[in-house]
């Protein structure tokens, strides 16, 4: 019997198995994380009238006017920022959780941080629900730098930058990665690792991706 929302964690969804097979096909073969993606339930992240499609390879709307990316897309980058055991990871654009849910298995411990309190409230939830307590949820502009000067080993964001975001320089260690795209608004920018050394970033070209530029300022009313 398929799983619903709220069942216990560790139930197989409808879909899952076709989303581990197109993973592998990209060449993504890392068992372990495979098994977190299984274990991450993205069937309990999509609007429930979505949950049909949960696990396709598509973008998903959310709450917000938000876009949640293609699971496919949202693994790749995971995969991309090398997440070790050890690491403390800072997240910039919550959106579902479903990244986040991801993460949390991977790190130590991720900081992740939206501008939309429903954003956070609703994936604090889930992940609650799927017994992932190592996240802590703040409403934030992505723009800024860590308010409390903490350090990251790996920092991943969900928009693009026209620019190197110099800014993350001082919340990164040295020898720590960032993920970000690069390019104009609207136009086709390119996915980059970024990789902290001494006072400047080692640029490493990814892959093509379309996103929506980070959004300045917090959000009053959501």
């Amino acid at each position: 019997m398929a799983p619903q929302p709220g069942e216990a964690p560790g139930a197989t969804a409808p879909g899952v198995m076709g989303l581990l097979m197109r993973l592998r096909a990209l060449g993504i073969t890392d068992a372990e994380l495979l098994k977190q993606v299984e274990t991450a339930r993205r069937d309990q992240f999509v609007p429930v009238e979505h949950s049909l499609v949960a696990f396709d390879d598509m973008p998903l709307p959310i709450r917000c006017g938000q876009t949640m990316p293609s699971p496919d897309l949202t693994v790749r980058l995971v995969e991309a920022l090398d997440v070790l055991s050890h690491h403390s990871v800072l997240e910039i654009g919550t959106g579902s959780g479903f990244q986040t849910a991801i993460l949390a298995q991977r790190g130590r411990k991720v900081r992740t941080v939206d501008r939309y309190k429903t954003l956070l409230d609703g994936a604090r939830r889930t992940l609650d629900r799927l017994g992932l307590t190592n996240v802590t949820y703040h409403q934030a502009d992505g723009r800024e730098e860590v308010a409390d000067n903490a350090l990251f080993d790996r920092i991943i964001v969900d928009s693009a930058y026209t620019a190197t975001p110099r800014a993350l320089l001082a919340t990164l260690v040295a020898g720590g990665t960032v993920i970000t795209a690069m390019g104009a608004s609207g136009d086709e920018q390119m996915l980059v690792r970024l990789t902290k050394i001494g006072n400047r970033f080692e640029r490493e070209n990814l892959f093509p991706v379309r996103f929506s530029p980070l959004e300045n300022g917090v959000a009053a009313a959501f």
